[in-house]
């Protein structure tokens, strides 16, 4: 009886050790963070259930708090962070300065189907060590931004749409402003485009504004800086074609759009998932460009934890989400752009949402010079950010409020 007692107890603790240590009797279980809403969630559930028909012995847990960013670092701080994780390119800088995250360039080196030259030119740049040029992260997938725009209303003005112009060689700031303004009827509550303020980062570089020129030299009291943000302050202070900060707060942008208040709208891909359902038919089109041609990049990649207890079973579910055929999901899915060029230039991506027949290549016009990091990217941002704000108001010329920022900028340069 003792004997059999003793035996128990033995199976039991083996169980708890086996239980702790995230191996369930043939299968190891890894735990995966991410962010974003329900509709991205069951897509992540399909990538997953993909992945475990190659490899069943792997179980994949999800986790999507609600406060990403805090989470993790608590989890991290813990001792006890997710396997495989979200990592955006501005916060890789404090998290890889941290030594948190895992190398990845000893698997990479092992697969000779990998295929670095695949990926999208300085995708993988954004993820690497500087110094050691190994990388950290493995991009999930990417979104250049463009113009979103109501192909009925232009109809019904009886203008070209703005993939015609673009192709007519007449998209401009100049081109995109005045028909912008014959767009706008401010009797029916229409404005002819509907911004985020905060979206200004996609105009600097097109007025030859060079403004980050390290990860630790970041200028924007330039002539050229001032001028881009100008010009978007004023498509709402001056020439009145945009809703004001007051008229954004109230409704954003996005929903303006969504309710035909705008002919026009200027985001990333993932607002395709929000507009697929509208009842009129719309298109995307490329950005309006002035000296130069510029769109920003927001891009984010999959991260192992260096302190993860199954670091080769976490690569597996990396190195699938970012192979072809897990890319090919991406591209089906709709909201991003693949990073591998391999499946963003084959009609997995290019005819992906048959349903909406919108021109999914307008993404891919190649027109961004690099992914934008620099070190306390948060501080920094917070700093422009706040200068900006009187600017938006048209309390403060956007010349003497980027002084202002630049004084912070280099404040916080100092100080680190």
């Amino acid at each position: 009886m003792r004997r059999v007692f003793s035996i128990s107890v033995l199976l039991m603790v083996m169980l708890g050790i086996l239980l702790c240590s995230g191996t369930i009797i043939g299968k190891t279980k890894i735990t995966f963070m991410m962010w974003g809403g329900a509709v991205e969630e069951k897509e992540v559930r399909n990538y997953i259930a993909a992945f475990n028909k190659l490899y069943p012995d792997i179980e994949v847990e999800i986790i999507r708090p609600a406060d990403y960013w805090p989470k993790l670092m608590s989890m991290m701080a813990a001792g006890t962070p997710p396997d495989v994780f979200y990592m955006g390119f501005p916060e890789f800088v404090e998290y890889h300065a941290k030594g948190l995250l895992l190398d990845l360039q000893p698997y990479i080196d092992k697969d000779p189907t990998f295929n670095e030259d695949d990926f999208f030119p300085g995708l993988l740049d954004a993820f690497k060590d500087p110094k050691t040029g190994h990388i950290y992260g493995i991009p999930k997938d990417w979104s250049t931004y463009v113009v979103y725009y109501n192909k009925e209303m232009f109809e019904k003005a009886g203008l070209p749409t703005p993939n015609e112009l673009f192709g007519y060689g007449k998209w401009s700031w100049k081109d995109f402003l005045e028909v912008a303004k014959k767009l706008t009827d401010h009797e029916k509550g229409i404005y002819g485009v509907a911004v985020d303020a905060g979206r200004w980062k996609i105009m600097p570089p097109q007025a030859g504004a060079d403004w980050v020129q390290g990860v630790d030299k970041v200028i924007v009291d330039t002539p050229e800086f001032a001028e881009a943000i100008q010009f978007y302050a004023d498509l709402w202070l001056k020439y009145r074609v945009a809703p004001d900060m007051t008229e954004q707060a109230e409704e954003s942008p996005a929903d303006r759009f969504a309710h035909q208040k705008a002919a026009m709208y200027i985001c990333g891909r993932w607002m395709t998932m929000k507009f697929k359902k509208l009842d009129f038919e719309w298109d995307i089109a490329p950005l309006p460009y002035y000296k130069h041609m510029y769109t920003w990049v927001d891009l984010v990649a999959y991260c192992i934890a260096k302190d993860s207890k199954h670091p080769d079973e976490a690569w597996k579910l990396v190195r699938f989400l970012t192979g072809v055929e897990g890319q090919k999901l991406v591209a089906q899915a709709g909201h991003a752009i693949p990073a591998r060029m391999s499946v963003a230039y084959s009609p997995a991506f290019l005819n992906a949402l048959p349903e909406l027949g919108i021109h999914n290549a307008v993404h891919l016009i190649p027109y961004y010079k690099r992914i934008t990091v620099f070190k306390h990217w948060g501080e920094i941002w917070t700093a422009i950010n706040r200068a900006l704000e009187p600017v938006w108001m048209g309390e403060k010329t956007a010349a003497e409020a980027l002084k202002e920022a630049q004084k912070e900028i280099n404040k916080i340069m100092m100080e680190k």
